[in-house]
């Protein structure tokens, strides 16, 4: 058989397109179930599209919903409120969005009940989406894993020698007492710990342990993380990071 030939062969099978960065879909993020390859491949092909800018911020919706009642997909199948495998990729479609390209896919798979799927998913999405409690706080607080520390336009973010101390400076915030009070003991076990203003620059965070809030006025309070990180160089270090909202 041609290498030609053999290509066309592993297409057909649905063999040709390598599996994403992260085989599965959470059951909290959206992806649309089809009756049929056929009806997904039609999905992805005629009804994904993009509007015009300055509108291209996303896909068209309109074209979106009318792909859906043509052809039978949906995006409230029960099948998908519990995780689903990617086992198969067959169909890749990439669209230019304002924000970057999206590359969404048709697959294979199946729920955690065992019932095979067909459907379609953002895989830019899916493979960015947190999956556990810290990488829904890294979503939330440092989008792609890099704080870019900033002291003058940031709360303070302190260095310490170790993990251990940066996370026992955070322990040694009292439970209760005046915002004061705790911010006192909190200024000693810093200093106890050997804990200082960090410098500007990028550190990728790593691991997040200990987290303790200090009320500092009305609907105000600081967050204080313990933090593990890698800086600039690459060297591990400890941070104390004030993960607030206020």
């Amino acid at each position: 058989m041609s290498l030609v030939a053999f290509a066309m062969v592993l297409a057909a099978q649905g063999m040709a397109e390598p599996l994403p960065t992260k085989t599965d879909i959470p059951n909290d993020f959206s992806t649309v179930i089809c009756p049929s390859e056929a009806a997904a491949r039609n999905m992805l092909g005629r009804y994904y599209g993009v509007q015009p800018a300055p509108r291209n911020y996303g896909i068209d919706t309109k074209l979106f919903f009318d792909g859906l009642a043509a052809t039978g997909c949906t995006q409230d199948s029960p099948d998908a409120t519990s995780v689903i495998t990617i086992q198969q990729v067959v169909a890749r479609r990439t669209l230019p969005m304002a924000g970057g390209n999206e590359t969404y896919l048709v697959y294979r798979g199946v729920n955690a009940k065992g019932t095979r799927l067909v459907g379609i998913v953002d895989e830019t999405g899916n493979n960015k989406h947190p999956r556990n409690d810290f990488e829904r706080w890294l979503s939330e607080f440092v989008p792609d894993g890099v704080l870019n520390y900033d002291p003058a336009t940031m709360t303070t973010v302190y260095l310490c020698p170790t993990v251990d101390g940066a996370r026992a400076a955070v322990r040694a915030i009292p439970a209760k007492g005046s915002a004061t009070v705790r911010n006192a003991v909190f200024a000693k076990a810093r200093t106890t710990n050997g804990c200082s203003k960090a410098a500007a620059g990028r550190y990728r965070i790593t691991a997040r342990y200990e987290e303790r809030a200090i009320a500092c006025g009305f609907e105000c309070e600081d967050v204080w993380n313990a933090l593990a990180a890698t800086d600039q160089r690459g060297r591990a270090v400890a941070l104390i990071f004030d993960g607030s909202h206020f």
